[in-house]
């Protein structure tokens, strides 16, 4: 299966862009970044998260539950779950 993925800055802009639109805190926490990079390794690694499924879950609850933005979490990690989604459909 060949996966198409997005990078960390992609992910902060698009969580900057949600906050402009509907409001809230701007910013991600100092290790932030980190754990965003570090969710995406995760997703590339086909032993831990061989489905897409899987992949997907994994991404969404991750940027979820890890709060790595100051505020709109839910927002991005749903946000970034469903352009992961519509990119592996190209």
């Amino acid at each position: 299966m060949n996966i198409l993925y997005f990078d960390v800055v992609h992910m902060v802009r698009t969580h900057d862009w949600i906050i402009e639109k509907s409001g809230g805190l701007a910013g991600i926490y100092p290790d932030g970044q980190d754990k965003l990079e570090s969710v995406l390794e995760h997703i590339k690694n086909d032993l831990y998260y061989p489905t897409f499924a899987d992949k997907l879950t994994h991404l969404v609850y991750s940027v979820n539950k890890l709060h790595t933005f100051c505020d709109g979490n839910k927002r991005a990690s749903l946000a970034l779950g469903l352009i992961f989604w519509r990119i592996k459909r190209l």
